[in-house]
């Protein structure tokens, strides 16, 4: 009699085992396919917040002769915000990174200056190029303007767009680029041109 007992508590035992094994197994599977079915949500939204974020950045450059000593300034303006130079260096949208004065208190070879953004906003962009003060020489002055993008998309620079003018009166201030980008980061196919827009007398 005893050992139909032990027996009897011994299948009872199995049982319970194999009921708490099986329970066990069926909530951790539970777990792990919710946490499956979850993981394309949560991708998703991650996707969507990094799209709204103004990310990236908007370059604009001036370059002239290195062997000119010449101040030249570059202006830029982005949307929604006033124009940035020399005497206003950051703005809403662009901060101006390098003012070159020629060779004055200069210890590099290169004469260019440099303004970038916080974000890309949709909208038109402008860069203005104002002679400063002239060299000794008075002879005309051959710069280059550069826009380039960063884009979310892209780990390394495109530039966009490129133009040379030339600068022979002290003082002359010529819009050099106005161009116009959409939400997509793209050029608003029409917009780039120069019409002239003063961006000095606009601050």
């Amino acid at each position: 009699m005893h050992d139909s007992f032990n027996e009897l508590k011994a299948i009872d035992d199995d049982q319970s085992n194999t009921v708490f094994r099986d329970v066990t197994l069926l909530a951790l599977s539970g777990f792990v396919a919710i946490v499956l079915l979850l993981l394309p949500w949560l991708n998703l939204k991650t996707k969507q917040e990094i799209i709204k974020e103004p990310v990236g950045s908007v370059i604009i450059e001036l370059f002239w002769p290195k062997d000119i000593d010449a101040d030249l300034d570059l202006w830029v303006k982005g949307p929604n915000d006033g124009p940035v130079g020399y005497s206003k260096p950051s703005g809403i949208v662009f901060n101006l990174l390098r003012d070159d004065r020629g060779l004055t208190g200069d210890y590099t070879p290169l004469n260019y200056e440099i303004s970038f953004t916080r974000g890309i906003a949709p909208g038109e962009y402008q860069a203005n190029v104002h002679l400063f003060k002239h060299d000794a020489n008075r002879s005309k002055i051959q710069a280059t303007v550069s826009a380039s993008l960063v884009t979310p998309d892209r780990d390394y620079r495109k530039q966009i767009l490129e133009k040379n003018i030339y600068l022979t009166k002290e003082g002359k201030e010529k819009t050099v680029l106005r161009f116009k980008l959409d939400n997509n980061f793209k050029l608003v196919s029409g917009s780039v041109n120069s019409l002239r827009k003063s961006l000095i007398g606009g601050l």
